[in-house]
C-alpha cells in the first residue's frame, strides 16, 4: 500500500455507505469509504474533501477515502496486521468508533472486536497483540473534547451493543447529542438513548 494522493477536493456527486464519487476538473473519482466517513459527508452537489489512500495490488488499483486523519491512520495500521486487508479494515471502521476500537484493543476485549463482520476470535487476538503498542498514536489525531465525548460514546456504544441494539441506530442517536445530553453521565446517557430509539421506532 502506498500514499500518493493525499486528498481529493471537489463536488460530491454521488454517495452510498460504501463509496463516494467526487468530481474535480471534470474527473469523477470513486473512493471506497467506511460508514464512519459516509455519516460525515455533505449532501450530493455540495463541496467535499476527503483524505485518501491509494491501494495497489497485482490486479487492482483502488482509492480509499476518509473524513479524518484518525480514520486513515487506523486504516493503515489495520492493513499491516496479518490477515487484515482493506475489506476487513473498512468493516472495522464501519462497525466500531475509533475510541471504541482503542478501548477494545487496550482492554483485550475480544468479544467487542468479534462483533465486526469478518473478525473471528483468532483475528481479534491478533489485532490485540499486534496493535496494543500502536493504537495510542491515533490519539494524536483526536482533539481532547472529541476524545472525552468519544470515551463516553464508546462505553455507551459497547453497552447498547451488548443489549442487542442496532449499531446504526446507536450511532445516529450519538451523532444527534445536544449539549444537555453531553452533560449526562454514562448510565443516564444509555437510558436517554434507549428512550429515544424506542420513540423513533413507534
Amino acid at each position: 500500500m502506498v500514499t500518493m494522493i493525499q486528498y481529493i477536493s471537489g463536488t460530491l456527486t454521488f454517495k452510498t455507505p460504501v463509496l463516494a464519487i467526487i468530481e474535480t476538473m471534470g474527473i469523477g473519482w470513486e473512493l471506497k469509504i467506511p460508514i464512519s466517513t459516509y455519516e460525515k459527508l455533505p449532501t450530493a452537489g455540495k463541496p467535499c474533501k476527503l483524505l485518501t489512500y491509494l491501494h495497489i495490488s497485482q490486479d487492482d488499483i483502488r482509492i480509499f477515502g476518509f473524513a479524518t486523519e484518525a480514520e486513515r491512520e487506523l486504516f493503515v495500521m489495520l492493513n499491516k496486521v496479518g490477515g487484515i486487508g482493506p475489506k476487513i479494515a473498512l468493516s472495522i471502521l464501519s462497525t466500531l468508533s475509533i475510541p471504541t476500537f482503542i478501548k477494545a484493543v487496550n482492554s483485550g476485549e475480544e468479544g467487542l472486536l468479534t462483533r465486526v463482520p469478518g473478525i473471528g476470535k483468532k483475528s481479534a487476538q491478533r489485532l490485540i497483540v499486534e496493535l496494543k503498542d500502536d493504537v495510542h498514536k491515533l490519539l494524536n489525531h483526536i482533539d481532547q473534547k472529541e476524545l472525552q465525548i468519544g470515551d463516553v460514546s464508546s462505553e455507551v456504544e459497547s453497552a447498547l451493543l451488548s443489549l442487542g441494539f442496532n449499531l446504526h441506530q446507536i450511532r445516529k442517536e450519538l451523532a444527534l447529542m445536544d449539549e444537555s445530553m453531553q452533560k449526562l453521565n454514562t448510565e443516564e446517557l444509555i437510558k436517554e438513548i434507549i428512550k429515544r430509539i424506542y420513540q423513533r421506532n413507534k
